[in-house]
């Protein structure tokens, strides 16, 4: 049974992915991220030994969160490769669909009576990479499309808002 068997009124879906070149953010998020924890324990270890403070419980911690971390940088690359293939989004007519998790996984429908407000962000990677990320605004909370090409992001905002504006006449 396929999910337009399951509801006989609902629209016909186009999931869409996100550009590929969004993995590389990732990755580069999680390197500095994990090289940064990775460095703190070796500053808070070189500290402690300065002041006469180390001993057991402090090297485990310290070791322990070094040890997660460096997992973490390890499994980066296969994480974003999974991460990747299973985050989509999808605009129909009514409502603004996310899917984000490739072990925990997450759907959320936003309809788009309910939403507020649209906007784009863009940090210093993403613009490395001309990449933007749209975020839908509701009275519950903010539902991100992670990363678009800049133009794409545009077009989509434009879509999304001409949509709601749409949908708020409706009611």
């Amino acid at each position: 049974m396929t999910e337009q068997d399951a509801m006989p009124h609902a629209e016909p879906r186009e999931w869409r992915s996100l550009p590929e070149r969004v993995r590389r953010v990732w990755l580069l998020r999680s390197v500095v991220a994990d090289l940064t924890t990775i460095a703190v324990c070796a500053a808070l270890a070189a500290v402690f030994v300065a002041v006469d403070w180390w001993g057991f419980w402090q090297g485990l911690v310290l070791g322990v969160i070094a040890g997660f971390a460096a997992v973490e940088l390890a499994t980066q690359p296969l994480q974003t490769r999974y991460e990747y293939a299973f985050q989509r989004f999808s605009i129909g007519r009514r409502d603004l669909r996310i899917r984000k998790g490739w072990m925990f996984r997450k759907s959320v429908t936003v309809p788009f009576n309910r939403v507020q407000h649209v906007d784009t962000k863009q940090g210093p990677l993403l613009r490395r990479f001309g990449l933007m990320a749209v975020s839908v605004h509701t009275a519950v909370g903010e539902h991100d499309i992670e990363a678009l090409d800049q133009d794409e992001a545009m077009r989509v905002v434009d879509l999304i808002t001409a949509r709601v504006l749409t949908a708020n006449e409706d009611v």
